[in-house]
């Protein structure tokens, strides 16, 4: 509970701020209407935030976030619809290198979150499917056209909510999507115009009257070198540490005891080398 001075100064108000535990990069809060009584139960009663069924939480965005784990990973072929869609171009003007003309059989939209950690998103409208006969992409030296950094997400009103961090977004920095599950391979997303997702954007949302620029429908579709294992997290629980950590598994029935057995070898071979 907050109190603050009218206009004239001469009357306190008194204003009640519901806050979240913070998670991520977020904090998410509601604001009540302001009233004279300084009476915390009056002030903070449920009744006092007037948002009824429409009700949502505003957001606090870390002015230098850190990247997390992204709650939708794996590599898509997507198809997309919206005012503002995912155009080809070249991240920093220019390339670092001239590029060589190849030839193309096939080409896609393509999703990608397949770094080890999982934590960023790249986008690239044009993307080069052909492989060669080892079954190798032909196309190595494209870089992808958009980079995006997953900093949080999180579930409200039964709809999933991912932020990501663009530093070369001329509109926004922080952009909202809403996204979803809709099959087994299948993901559907909806980017909002800014930091915040209207209360009537859902993943089919598509243009400005629902507060979005573009929604994409994802289908999975990983080739064998691809090594970008599917994962998906409806944010359900955005507190839980989340994190894609490499496991090494060792096979056979005497790794185990040599792995153990291995100390002693090394003492063996020192005491022979002095004696």
């Amino acid at each position: 509970m907050t109190a603050r001075l009218t206009v004239d100064g001469c009357q306190k108000d008194y204003v009640c701020f519901d806050f979240v535990p913070r998670h991520h990069n977020i904090i998410r809060f509601r604001k009540g209407v302001a009233v004279i009584k300084d009476d915390y139960s009056t002030v903070c009663s449920w009744v006092q935030f007037k948002n009824k069924e429409a009700w949502k939480y505003n957001i606090l965005l870390a002015q230098k976030p850190v990247p997390v784990r992204c709650p939708v990973a794996g590599k898509f072929n997507f198809t997309q619809r919206g005012d503002v869609p995912f155009e080809t171009r070249i991240l920093g003007g220019v390339t670092l290198s001239p590029r060589p003309n190849l030839y193309c059989k096939q080409n896609i939209s393509d999703f990608s979150v397949c770094d080890i950690d999982q934590k960023e998103i790249w986008i690239d409208e044009t993307y080069c499917l052909s492989v060669d006969h080892l079954g190798r992409p032909v196309d190595i030296y494209s870089e992808p056209d958009y980079k995006l950094k997953c900093i949080g997400y999180w579930k409200e009103n039964l709809k999933s909510y991912l932020i990501t961090y663009d530093e070369l977004d001329a509109f926004s920095k922080y952009r909202c999507w809403v996204y979803q599950r809709a099959d087994l391979n299948r993901v559907l997303m909806s980017q909002a115009m800014g930091p915040f997702c209207d209360l009537k954007q859902d993943v089919t949302s598509w243009n400005y009257t629902e507060g979005a620029t573009v929604a994409v429908e994802m289908v999975e579709y990983e080739r064998e070198r691809d090594q970008c294992p599917m994962f998906f997290d409806d944010g359900s629980n955005p507190w839980l540490h989340s994190e894609n950590y490499i496991k090494i598994f060792h096979f056979g029935s005497g790794s185990s005891a040599m792995r153990s057995a291995w100390p002693y070898i090394t003492l063996l071979v020192l005491v022979a080398a002095f004696l």
